[in-house]
């Protein structure tokens, strides 16, 4: 903050010789020997406050610059081929694309007030809320951390979802099951919390959702089993007396919604799909499309630039993502003239300027192979 400068204080001029004419000329006093003498001019004080002024604006410019404010810039990002990050290995003939299919990203920055001020002039450019891509009490390294997991989970989705729409079965694998929530008034209300992971029921180890209701359903209703559970990464015992199932009748139940915890795929072959440092969920049904156009004999893409984005589930469903008017930016800006969107995103989507480009809105997988099949017929 600017320190305001006082001048300091001068002496009190020494009191002027008495002459009987003074009064008659302001301005002059008394010299030596009866001599008048004009009054020394005061220093102008024009420089200190200019001084003080650029002092401020300096000061102003600085915070302005190196001072964040609760706001992401989200510009377009960098556009991707899927089909070079993807491998297979050991599986079966594998046939390749003619054509482009493209993932799309966003760039975001946190700005200051002059970033603010260009984003609103850049009709590229959104500014959103600090919360909603990063929520209170999250640090920039968790929110990276919590990309690149979301991202990883995205591949296993779009691969379960390939292999559902070509009809292959997989497994599905993990490090325990997870507690979500537990039922009230169930057997385990008070003696499981949710969080806990049960690594083992009796002396039988379960790593995913259906080891560990085969080995619940192993026993009767009113036997009592034991429960191994990592809690915190502390291990701790708890029995638990089964009661009848509230709605599958004559089955024994414990009482908590289960998920399988850290859950990862078990395929037949091999598939990795090398993402690198990039994060979000939001090209799952890009990697889906690649691995149906992949494995399937024919022309899927059909010589065409297709560029798409969207969250996929393991049943095929196609989910919003965030940044949908700057991604439609970025594969316009790379030469995609088809461009695929979640529908809830369609509405945003179609406001960019766009010249030579079509916008279509999926909801499933199958929906946009079908889209595909019917650009590549045109």
């Amino acid at each position: 903050m600017p320190v305001e400068e006082t001048p300091a204080e001068l002496p009190e001029p020494s009191s002027p010789i008495e002459d009987p004419d003074a009064g008659d000329h302001p301005g002059l006093e008394a010299g030596p020997e009866g001599e008048s003498r004009s009054e020394r001019p005061k220093a102008p004080r024009w420089p200190l406050a200019a001084a003080a002024g650029l002092f401020l604006l300096a000061g102003l410019a600085v915070f302005f610059w190196f001072v964040p404010l609760p706001y992401y810039a989200m510009w377009p990002g960098a556009v991707e081929d899927v089909s070079d990050m993807v491998t297979v290995e050991g599986g079966p003939s594998v046939y390749e694309l003619n054509g482009d299919l493209y993932m799309l990203t966003v760039s975001l920055k946190e700005v200051n007030a002059f970033e603010m001020a260009q984003g609103w002039l850049d009709s590229e450019v959104d500014l959103v809320e600090r919360r909603t891509v990063r929520p209170k009490g999250v640090t920039p390294e968790q929110h990276r951390r919590i990309n690149l997991r979301m991202m990883d989970g995205s591949k296993d989705t779009a691969i379960a979802a390939a292999f559902g729409f070509l009809g292959w079965e997989y497994g599905v694998t993990g490090e325990g099951v997870l507690v979500v929530s537990v039922v009230e008034g169930s057997p385990a209300d008070g003696l499981l919390e949710a969080g806990d992971v049960i690594v083992g029921v009796g002396d039988t180890g379960v790593s995913a959702i259906e080891d560990g209701i085969e080995a619940i359903r192993a026993n009767e209703i009113g036997e009592t089993v034991l429960l191994i559970v990592d809690r915190g990464g502390r291990e701790v015992e708890v029995e638990v007396t089964l009661t009848e199932h509230t709605e599958d009748r004559g089955r024994p139940m414990v009482g908590f919604v289960p998920d399988t915890y850290k859950p990862s795929l078990v395929l037949p072959f091999d598939i990795e799909i090398e993402t690198g440092g990039m994060g979000g969920p939001s090209a799952g049904i890009m990697y889906a499309l690649t691995l149906v156009d992949l494995f399937t004999e024919g022309d899927l893409v059909g010589g065409n630039v297709v560029a798409g984005t969207g969250t996929i589930s393991a049943d095929g469903r196609v989910g919003p993502i965030g940044g949908v008017r700057q991604k439609v930016v970025a594969a316009q800006n790379a030469g995609a003239r088809h461009v695929l969107v979640p529908v809830l995103n369609y509405e945003d989507a179609v406001t960019v300027r766009r010249e030579g480009v079509e916008v279509h809105a999926v909801s499933s997988l199958s929906e946009a192979v079908g889209i595909l099949e019917g650009i590549s017929a045109r």
